[in-house]
């Protein structure tokens, strides 16, 4: 029902009890009734805290908003009064009136209101607003009241505010919590910009106190980053959000920071917590990373005081590992930072133990690195700071050693200075060492690549005092200097020995590595060490008193060239500049004499001298073998000029061999300056044996033989130079071909386009002018001209046998071999591709037009002429089958015109043909078929434009006969098919020809056609039906004009088509003209027909009619 406004007002006169609750007194104790059991609880006076929340701050502006109007402020402190007030239309001045007033003067009031009410009413919507409005007032004054340490007690009382206000939808109430949370959070970030680690849970039991979901959290805290961007950036520009020190830039990432860790300790999935994040980021004009970046910003700082905590409290038994899990949790720290900062924290517990100074002690003076060490006690301390931080024992040797190293590594490097210096012994440093490793707690297994690093510092003090000498060109000092700097590795190798090093053998690879920056030359540059080791290598030999390096004197170069790191080959390189003129000396004064009077004794003596140089100097035999090439070769020119011919004689030859053993020269190696200087002569001598016919004789073959072996020419070379000679005589030859081909092909301006020049007037012997026919004859006897070339390469050999791989015949397999033409008319340039074709389709003609012993020289000369114009054999078939198209389709044509089809003669006039022409089996039948189909397709073009069943039948016959499908050989279409098969039995069927007693006239058309048994029956049923109906038209027109006699015979075909079909001819026919078709039928005369046949007719023509008998 609807309440009144003087009903209302009347009841809440009436009801003293009312009256009450609008008094500005304190509100008496309400009673609520839960379950059965009634509570009450006094008004909450709100929390005192040390440090009152900046989120508490933020609430208490929220419920002291001075914007409400009286209304509102009403609904708040009354709101179950105006939850009833929702039912009515209540009077503005009635409900201000009840609400403002103290009680005693209620009843006045109230009957003033009730007058003046009329005026004007609150409709229920708007009193529902703004029930609705005060309630986040009042949730934030509820979290004001009784705090957050208690979340579970203080949710109870939300609760009791949605009741209170009548707000029924549970997702609305929801949002107005999330509203309280997103002002909350707000004001930590608004008054207090400096993070605390409190403030993650202080967020957690505000959740939990608000029942916020994961999912409304998410909500408002992006809301809220939304609302604290925007009015941040309204005065504080963008750039003072990028100063860390700003307190602006600290609240943005104080409020990145307590969102991230809602949203982990809420147990968002991972997908949902990088959703949330990113939109939080976002709304600051963030990325995700930069926004994860300043979360580890803040968090840091909290353990890294977390980590100066532990180390203080070591010994205490206050701190574990657990300790800082926790923290770790809290904080939000990943593992691998955690890790990081736990390494960071354990490397300044060793510094501090060590009295040296950290990161943040800038003002600490430096300690003395050969003093400082480790106190008692400290390794036990730093085992247990380990222990807590989750470290390995490895993390612990390893930053003991990085920062005890080098101070080990001072007091190490003074006593092997001493040493050098000969200040002291090896065994006196060695003590020293041992000392002071176990000071600073390094491991003895350290010990070996501790000194090793130090050696290498001690070695490059010489090595740089060297190299400054080098510089000045102060060769002496250079030299004494790398002496110096050997007797200090020998020092150096005694204290190596104390740490349990025995590689001596691998001291220069390991402590002289010139490509290691570290090591003790690696400050060198390449040519600085080349520059030392040359000064070196020239200063001991010429220290020497004969100028003979010995065995003694080649240990120390090789002791300098490790030292230095001189690579074989560069020393190679400095011996042979150093000594190499010496060596080239006496390699030059044997090459003249051997040459100019070659004698055995000659050729030892020289031996000799060269022998003691090489010993003399330490030269390998690989420069002698280098440097002997190139004076071999002066040898051989020389020999060349002096002999007759060019042809070397025996002592010529003798002495060539004994330069050969002197200079330790492989026979492969001569073979180039033989080649240079003998080859022209073997070239000229194989041009003479040629002689005019160009095809050298068996008897000179031997002979050529015997010279190139002579010449020192290896087989390879004469190879080269036999195709050489060939192609000098094989070009001119092709070159005449060509010209003869084009002079019987072209005119003199066709032949004067080609050439580029002006020909002249062309006249045969005949007297007859060139003529341009570009066909097959040829005025000019080319053909024996080809002829000639073939046998010029096959007599000479010239066409190569090559294994292109096997096969297998008979079980067995066997080579496949391909014949390769090493020159060719296209290869050398004689002719362009298109004049190799020409050339190539003319002699095939010609062979094919020849008879006789000639026409199989040609035949057996076709393949070989193709390989040697350049053609390969894919083109020669091509060639060869247009050739053979156009011969096969004369003959077919001129075969099948006469007989019809062709008879065995012609199949063996083809086989013929085939073999002239080269074609293979499959080719052969590819052509033959190819002329077939081509001249059956033009019979049947010429038949269709006049069919008739006998030429039909004669031509369905003939294909029948030959094996040709009409549709897949000779290419009939399917509408031609089935026009043909229209076109023959059309005839039949109306001459009577085709009956139902004859039908298989029909199945041997279409078995012929080769067309579908139910396509084809299908088209006989049209045929039929088409032809009754023309048939009743025909028979309709003789009736309308008297005529009866002129329908007997149309009548009978109809009969005839009902015997198909039974009758069903779907004709449509008027009864009279019906019945006067039978009656005709009727009266025909049927002697001599079976009188069964003529009663069976008779149903079928009736039925056909339509009518019944």
């Amino acid at each position: 029902m609807r309440f009144t406004s003087t009903t209302v007002a009347a009841w809440l006169l009436a009801n003293t009890d009312v009256a009450g609750a609008f008094s500005v007194r304190p509100p008496i104790t309400p009673t609520y009734q839960v379950q059965g059991n009634s509570f009450s609880h006094q008004r909450l006076q709100p929390l005192k805290f040390a440090e009152v929340s900046g989120g508490m701050e933020e609430l208490q502006e929220l419920t002291d908003d001075k914007r409400a109007n009286a209304l509102e402020k009403q609904v708040r402190k009354s709101p179950s009064f105006w939850k009833l007030a929702g039912y009515a239309t209540i009077p503005v001045s009635a409900a201000l009136g009840f609400g403002l007033m103290p009680s005693r003067r209620l009843a006045a009031h109230a009957a003033g209101a009730i007058v003046t009410g009329v005026a004007g009413a609150i409709g229920k919507s708007r009193l529902d607003v703004i029930t609705e409005s005060a309630a986040t007032p009042a949730i934030a004054q509820a979290i004001i009241d009784h705090g957050i340490d208690d979340p579970t007690t203080t949710a109870g009382y939300i609760r009791e505010i949605q009741s209170k206000f009548g707000i029924v939808d549970d997702e609305e109430f929801e949002a107005m919590c999330a509203d309280v949370y997103g002002k909350y959070l707000l004001g930590m970030v608004k008054n207090n910009p400096m993070t605390k680690t409190s403030e993650p849970k202080e967020l957690e039991n505000l959740k939990a106190a608000l029942g916020l979901s994961n999912l409304m959290v998410g909500e408002a805290h992006g809301a809220a980053a939304a609302e604290w961007y925007r009015t941040t950036c309204l005065f504080t520009p963008e750039e003072d959000l990028e100063d860390p020190d700003h307190p602006d830039r600290q609240a943005m990432d104080k409020f990145l920071f307590l969102t991230e860790r809602v949203l982990h300790r809420g147990g968002e999935t991972p997908e949902a917590f990088k959703f949330e994040m990113t939109r939080v980021a976002k709304a600051m004009n963030l990325s995700l990373v930069e926004a994860m970046d300043r979360v580890t910003d803040v968090n840091e700082p909290f353990y890294q005081r977390a980590l100066k905590s532990t180390r203080a409290k070591l010994g205490t038994n206050q701190v574990s590992q657990s300790t800082l899990e926790k923290a770790r949790q809290s904080l939000g720290i990943s593992d691998q930072t955690a890790f990081d900062m736990h390494i960071s924290c354990l490397n300044e517990e060793v510094r501090e133990l060590l009295g040296l100074k950290v990161a943040d002690e800038e003002d600490r003076a430096e300690v003395d690195m050969n003093t400082a060490k480790f106190s008692e006690g400290a390794l036990e301390r730093l085992e247990e700071l380990k222990d807590i931080l989750g470290l390995s024992e490895q993390d612990l040797n390893y930053e003991i050693t990085a920062e005890a190293t080098p101070l080990y590594q001072a007091t190490a490097l003074a006593a092997i200075k001493d040493v050098l210096a000969g200040a002291g012994s090896p065994d006196d440093a060695w003590q020293k060492m041992e000392k002071r490793r176990k000071e600073l707690l390094l491991p003895e297994s350290n010990t070996r690549d501790l000194i090793s690093s130090m050696v290498m510092q001690a070695l490059g003090g010489p090595l740089e005092e060297t190299n400054k000498f080098a510089k000045v060109n102060n060769e002496a000092a250079v030299f004494e200097n790398l002496r110096e700097a050997l007797e200090a590795k020998q020092a150096l190798i005694s204290i190596l020995k104390k740490s349990g090093w025995d590689e001596f053998d691998a001291f220069d690879k390991t402590f002289c590595d010139p490509w290691n920056r570290q090591s003790a030359n690696g400050f060198l540059r390449s040519d600085e060490r080349i520059k030392l080791y040359r000064i070196f290598l020239v200063r001991t030999v010429r220290k020497a008193g004969d100028g003979m390096i010995t065995d003694e004197m080649y240990n120390t170069i090789m002791e300098v060239k490790g030292l230095l790191g001189i690579s074989d080959d560069q020393a190679e390189v400095e011996a042979r500049a150093a000594f190499g003129p010496e060596l080239q000396k006496v390699c030059l004064r044997a090459t003249t004499e051997i040459v100019a009077d070659y004698t055995p004794e000659l050729a030892k003596n020289m031996q000799n001298d060269i022998d003691e140089v090489i010993t003399k100097y330490r030269l390998s035999e690989e420069f002698l073998r280098e440097q002997g090439v190139v004076y071999y070769a002066k040898a051989v020119s020389q020999i060349s000029d002096k002999a007759p011919g060019g042809i070397p004689t025996a002592d010529m030859q003798n002495a060539l061999l004994a330069l050969q053993a002197m200079f330790k020269i492989a026979k492969e190696d001569t073979y180039a300056a033989h080649m240079e200087y003998f080859g022209p002569v073997y070239r000229k001598s194989i041009l003479e044996a040629m002689g005019s016919t160009g095809v050298i004789r068996e008897e000179l073959k031997e002979s050529l033989q015997q010279l190139r072996d002579r010449l020192g020419v290896r087989e390879e070379d004469t190879k080269s130079l036999f195709l050489d000679a060939i192609e000098e005589k094989f070009v001119p030859m092709v070159k005449w071909i060509n010209n003869e081909m084009e002079r019987t092909m072209l005119n003199q301006k066709q032949l004067s386009q080609r050439r580029g020049k002006d020909m002249g007037e062309d006249i045969f012997q005949s007297g007859k002018i060139a003529d341009g026919v570009l066909g097959l004859g040829a005025e000019v006897n080319i053909m024996g001209d080809i002829i000639n070339l073939v046998d010029f390469y096959s007599e000479n050999g010239i066409a190569e046998e090559r294994e292109v791989g096997t096969k297998e015949v008979d079980g067995k397999e066997i080579p496949v071999l391909e014949t390769s033409y090493p020159i060719t008319a296209i290869g050398t340039g004689a002719l362009d591709q298109e004049m190799a074709e020409y050339l190539y389709r003319q002699f095939v003609v010609g062979a094919f037009t020849a008879q006789g012993q000639q026409a199989s020289r040609y035949e057996a000369a076709r393949t070989s002429f193709g390989g040697i114009l350049g053609l390969t054999s894919e083109k020669m078939e091509e060639i060869n089958s247009t050739i053979g198209g156009t011969v096969y389709d004369n003959f077919v044509s001129r075969s099948m015109a006469s007989k019809g089809t062709l008879d065995q003669q012609d199949m063996m006039f083809l086989a013929n043909i085939q073999g002239k022409l080269g074609l293979s089996s499959e080719q052969s039948e590819k052509l033959l078929l190819q002329s077939q189909k081509k001249v059956l397709s033009e019979e049947i073009n010429l038949l269709m434009d006049n069919p008739t069943p006998e030429g039909l039948k004669a031509f369905r016959e003939k294909c029948n006969v030959m094996g040709m499908d009409l549709a897949e050989d000779v290419g009939v279409s399917t509408p031609r098919l089935v026009r043909m098969f229209e076109s023959e039995i059309v005839p039949g069927l109306k001459s009577g020809t085709i009956t139902a007693d004859s039908s298989e006239i029909l199945t041997e058309i279409q078995e012929s056609l080769n067309l579908d048994p139910d396509e084809c029956e299908a088209m006989f049923e049209a045929v039929l039906l088409r032809l009754a109906s023309q048939a009743m038209g025909l028979i309709n027109a003789e009736l309308l004009r008297g005529r009866d006699e002129n329908t007997v015979d149309l009548i009978k075909e109809i009969v005839r088509y009902a015997a198909f079909v039974d009758g069903d001819l779907g004709l449509t026919v008027d009864e009279a003209t019906a019945y006067k078709v039978f009656n005709i039928y009727e009266a025909f005369d049927f002697s001599g027909v079976d009188p069964a046949q003529v009663e069976t007719n008779k149903d079928r023509l009736a039925t056909a009619l339509g009518i019944s008998q």
